[in-house]
């Protein structure tokens, strides 16, 4: 088996971004989705393609921030609103234990996905799954565990991340490494950037075992969109941002070429039902 090529599909920024048939989404199993990973690598990020298109299409999820020190999704959804994140009281691993099973009681109550972003609390999470059996617990209620592992062309990131998937505290059948384009230095194309990682024996054992592979591109606009307090679908379809303006055409038009990149992966790997 080899590594997959990182080049993206011709003709994919014209792509209509129906992500799946209505009837596949009623059918779909619930997911209970963590982000792995080393801080900055863009978990944050995927995370929140991950919500914004899950109620794009209506499906109801829970979004969880355990990254109390660069809290991006407790901003971008506030606690207390509507759809707004949750937090742990604190850093401190009992803390966030109490609010991972909080978390997981109300998924099973309300029927819901839910999505992890823990930042630095790979422990709490490593030590409430070798207590309490995590991904067993989802089998049993019927909903999907996926891992999502995040990291950027440096060999730290794949380490942390090798030494997580060794450690099989959140063992799941499903898992996703989503390398970032965005971390990549400038004069590099992502298919050097990774090479040295992709072509490493462990990413081909990952592989066999199911993982799954996606770039995640550079959004080059990101910034504008976040002032403008937009979701990348409603700057791609010209909505107005917090200035009763739109983005101008152009920016438009690249984030939807990022999302129809995405779409096209995702529908490339046959993954998009894996997803909240």
């Amino acid at each position: 088996m080899t590594a997959p090529s990182m080049c993206y599909p011709r003709g994919i920024a014209m792509t209509i971004l129906e992500t799946e048939p209505r009837a596949a989404q009623q059918d779909r199993q619930l997911v209970l989705a963590v982000r792995h990973g080393r801080g900055r690598t863009g978990g944050s990020t995927f995370a929140d393609f991950l919500i914004q298109r899950a109620r794009r299409e209506r499906r109801d999820i829970i979004v969880g921030d355990g990254d109390r020190r660069n809290a991006t999704l407790a901003g971008l959804y506030p606690p207390g609103s509507a759809g707004g994140a949750s937090q742990p009281s604190s850093d401190q691993t009992p803390d966030v234990k109490d609010w991972i099973g909080q978390l997981v009681g109300q998924m099973v109550e309300d029927q819901s996905s839910l999505i992890f972003d823990l930042g630095g609390g790979d422990q709490a999470l490593a030590e409430f799954c070798r207590e309490l059996s995590l991904s067993e617990f989802c089998e049993s209620v019927g909903v999907a565990p996926l891992s999502i592992y995040m990291m950027g062309p440096d060999v730290e990131d794949f380490e942390h991340i090798l030494t997580i998937h060794r450690s099989k505290a959140f063992e799941t059948r499903r898992s996703i490494l989503v390398l970032n384009e965005s971390l990549v230095r400038a004069g590099k194309t992502p298919d050097g950037a990774f090479d040295a990682i992709l072509d490493r024996p462990e990413v081909m054992g990952m592989m066999e075992d199911g993982m799954r592979i996606l770039l995640m591109p550079r959004i080059i606009h990101i910034d504008e969109v976040r002032r403008a307090g937009l979701s990348f679908y409603d700057a791609m379809e010209g909505k107005k941002g917090k200035d009763g303006k739109p983005l101008d055409p152009l920016k438009q038009f690249s984030i939807k070429a990022w999302l129809g990149r995405m779409e096209s992966q995702l529908a490339a790997e046959g993954i998009a039902g894996w997803l909240p």
